[in-house]
């Protein structure tokens, strides 16, 4: 190793001093002395316009901004709620891109891996009544019965009762938190009769932007309620989950969904700051159905909602409920492409 040589200090300092004089006697420095003298010099009146009209340049970009976040609840100090806002009807925007092919690929291993049916949707969040960006779809289903996912906009219609059933925000802890069915029957019989109380929830899908969803009024299966039996498409499904999330008159219902007990808490539930519904059901084959409406973040932090139907081997709750994780996990990575919208 060769030794290296080291200069006196004071021939250091030299060379230091030399380049700094150089630099004081450069153009570049002339000019920059000119310029923080001009300005040093300004009247006071032209700093504080430049000052205005940076601030406000950036005040301006900020509110142009979405957070994803939700609005604040509104608070009245009357009983009668306020009406949600009825929105056009607009095309809804084309979902492509290889993002989505990649995407639904990964279901379509997820669903040979565990031998299961799946269906998936992905949607950006947006006002009540409105859809802004295009909804990604998965899955060889594309619909299932809803079983208790459908208490969503059951509880909605309650709300927007004059008078909200007597222990509210109970039976909205039982039948969302909890997935208990009895408190979904209880919950909808407050709507009246079957036809009426059908008819009230179908008004509330309408006013989120769903015409092809109709709540079923008879039953075909013993000991499961006709509103538990609805055909509720995912895409429906996910767009009502999006919705939901900017509806500040239905905070309450939506808080439930982010404190649902562990034995519901798969799927989309495994992923941080979720706001789920789950429930599960059989169908005439003793195969298990799955059904779940969720709010969550993706990679990108945009918020979406998502909706998710699994249809499992006879039998085999076990392989369903995880072949609902690992889709769960791939919409979380896989649909980075979904637009975050804005409410």
């Amino acid at each position: 190793m060769k030794n290296r040589i080291r200069r006196p200090r004071g021939e250091r300092w030299g060379r230091l001093n030399r380049r700094w004089e150089q630099l004081l006697a450069s153009r570049g420095y002339a000019r920059w002395r000119a310029m923080a003298r001009r300005i040093w010099d300004a009247p006071l009146w032209m700093i504080l316009m430049v000052m205005g009209v940076v601030l406000g340049s950036i005040v301006s970009y900020a509110a142009t901004r979405s957070t994803g976040r939700a609005p604040a609840p509104e608070v009245t100090t009357t009983a009668s709620p306020s009406p949600t806002p009825q929105h056009p009807a607009t095309p809804e925007p084309t979902a492509s891109g290889p993002g989505l092919e990649t995407f639904q690929a990964q279901v379509a291993r997820i669903e040979a891996r565990y031998d299961v049916q799946i269906g998936i949707a992905v949607t950006g969040v947006s006002p009540v009544g409105s859809q802004l960006t295009a909804t990604w779809t998965a899955g060889s289903i594309s619909s299932a019965p809803a079983w208790g996912t459908i208490d969503l906009p059951i509880a909605v219609a309650a709300n927007r009762l004059s008078t909200p059933p007597p222990n509210f925000t109970y039976m909205l802890t039982k039948s969302i938190s909890k997935s208990s069915l009895s408190s979904d029957d209880a919950l909808n019989s407050f709507l009246g009769d079957a036809n009426a109380a059908a008819a009230k929830t179908d008004e509330v899908l309408r006013s989120f932007g769903d015409r092809a969803t109709t709540v079923s009024t008879s039953s075909s299966r013993q000991g499961v309620p006709a509103f538990a039996q609805t055909d509720w498409s995912v895409s429906a499904q996910a767009r009502f989950a999006s919705q939901l999330w900017c509806s500040s008159q239905d905070a309450m219902i939506r808080s439930r969904m982010q404190f649902v007990d562990d034995e519901h808490s798969y799927g989309f539930g495994r992923t941080i700051g979720s706001f789920i519904k789950t429930s599960e059901g059989t169908d005439e084959a003793d195969r298990p159905v799955l059904r779940q409406v969720a709010i969550v973040p993706n990679d990108r932090a945009y918020r979406v909602g998502a909706a998710l139907a699994v249809i499992g081997k006879k039998n085999d709750l076990a392989d369903a409920r995880a072949a609902a994780d690992a889709v769960a996990s791939r919409a979380f990575f896989g649909a980075s492409g979904v637009d975050g919208g804005h409410c």
